[in-house]
């Protein structure tokens, strides 16, 4: 536990004091720790923020942005990112075309990615005109892409893309690039809702 002396050999060792953050990840920005990696990685904007090394919970790809859980806690990492906890997300997508309704209803039943079927929790219009449509997605799965994909089986081009929740955590007053400490209640809820979910399953 925190503050223990323990010790090995008669020589303390320091337990690392586990860390989680809300983060708005940019645009262009890459989920990895990777150092060959040439473009802006998250750590390189988050590392001068906090007080030791920590990781992405899961992943948005180079060209969404939004919400984002960093954390040192490998178990929590785990709890959030596997399907069978169902932990659900957000996401707002910019259509470059117009959607209709009944483009919505097809999308509804979900697609096959990689093999598997991805049904959304739920799938709304939000405005459509000539310019194009704003949709919002609630899904419970985590691979590659998937939002994009899914809209992609429904001739949906996305234009842009945004994660606005993770389970009960918004984006509000967050703005881009900006990291904020999860507080002991929001991190136990998050855990407790993967539990819950993970029980029903």
């Amino acid at each position: 536990m925190d503050g223990d002396d323990v010790r090995v050999d008669d020589v303390k060792i320091s337990v690392e004091r586990r860390l989680y953050y809300l983060f708005y990840k940019p645009k262009g920005v890459l989920c990895t720790n990777d150092p060959r990696e040439t473009d802006t990685r998250v750590c390189d904007l988050v590392d001068s923020m906090v007080p030791s090394r920590v990781h992405t919970v899961g992943r948005l790809d180079k060209e969404s942005e939004g919400l984002l859980l960093l954390t040192n806690d490998g178990d929590f990492s785990q709890i959030i990112t596997h399907p069978s906890y169902g932990i659900r997300k957000t996401y707002v997508c910019y259509i470059n075309h117009a959607v209709t309704y009944a483009d919505i209803e097809k999308a509804r039943e979900g697609a096959y990615i990689d093999g598997v079927k991805v049904v959304p929790e739920s799938l709304r219009l939000m405005r459509s005109s000539k310019k194009g449509a704003t949709i919002e997605v609630t899904i419970s799965e985590g691979r590659n892409r998937e939002v994009r994909r899914v809209l992609a089986r429904f001739d949906m081009r996305v234009k842009r893309l945004k994660r606005v929740r993770i389970g009960k955590l918004g984006i509000a007053k967050l703005k881009r690039g900006a990291i904020r400490p999860l507080t002991k209640k929001e991190r136990d809820e998050l855990v407790a809702m993967a539990r819950n979910t993970s029980s029903d399953a």
